[in-house]
């Protein structure tokens, strides 16, 4: 049997001190309110705004892992320091406050500012604040690189190989990618979908400026949702709600963890 040495002693308490700091909170939001409250704040609009939050999110999502396959390719095969200086800019909106990232959509988008100006040219009607499409490009700037990079990291290591062997064995660029990346890239995809989508639920603050409402439907996201009821009616119903946030999380992951497990030993 192979001794684990000194070191487990030094890191294990580390890790049973990291994994309180997740659980106890958890814990805590889960049983702060009695399934009573928890059942009356059902009727309180959140599960609406939860099932609106998701398919949003995962809309977003899918975007995200779309965006991630062609800048992997064009990443893993362009190496020079030009790329990578550019390669930095995915980061940017991950250290960016969120609040400042929802003033930056309103300085873009907004239809008194020169692209919004453009789009509404274009596009009758068009407005920004308090819309979908609001939404939708500010949880995009947020979320969009964690697919980026966990598809990257993946198209870098392995997949360019195979690529090049695929092709030597008479496939062409575009099938080698559609019939080798691809599967090769699936479980990389998968991760890349739950952490954007994940991000995107997570995210307030640049809501918060960009679609307090979403119009027409005056609809909120789960986040601003209960922001809204802590300033409206104070900590309990806030409590009650984010209990069933939480939990609905933890069920939709779960059950994408399982999906994933099945998936990639099939």
């Amino acid at each position: 049997m192979k001794s684990r040495g000194r070191l487990i002693y030094l890191f294990f308490p580390i890790f049973v001190v990291y994994l309180l700091v997740l659980i106890v909170p958890l814990v805590r939001a889960l049983t702060y309110s009695s399934l009573s409250e928890i059942i009356t704040d059902l009727r309180s609009g959140i599960i609406p705004s939860i099932e609106y939050t998701y398919i949003v999110c995962a809309f977003v999502a899918v975007l995200a892992v779309l965006a991630a396959l062609p800048y992997a390719y064009v990443m893993s095969r362009h190496r020079s320091t030009f790329f990578k200086a550019v390669d930095s800019v995915v980061e940017i909106p991950i250290m960016i406050p969120h609040t400042v990232v929802g003033i930056i959509m309103l300085l873009t988008f907004e239809p008194s500012m020169p692209l919004g100006h453009i789009l509404s040219k274009y596009i009758p009607g068009y407005s920004f604040d308090d819309t979908l499409f609001a939404v939708i490009i500010t949880l995009f700037f947020l979320s969009s690189a964690y697919s980026i990079r966990e598809v990257g990291v993946s198209y870098q290591r392995t997949v360019v190989d195979y690529e090049d062997v695929a092709k030597t064995l008479g496939l062409t660029e575009g099938m080698s990618f559609l019939v080798v990346s691809m599967r090769l890239l699936a479980r990389s995809m998968m991760k890349g979908f739950l952490l954007s989508w994940a991000r995107s639920v997570s995210e307030v603050g640049a809501i918060l400026i960009v679609a307090y409402y979403i119009f027409p439907s005056f609809i909120k996201l789960a986040g601003v949702f209960i922001y809204s009821q802590w300033l409206g009616f104070g900590l309990y119903p806030a409590a009650a709600s984010s209990a069933i946030l939480i939990v609905t999380g933890i069920i939709v992951t779960g059950v994408f963890r399982v999906v994933e497990t099945v998936g990639v030993r099939s």
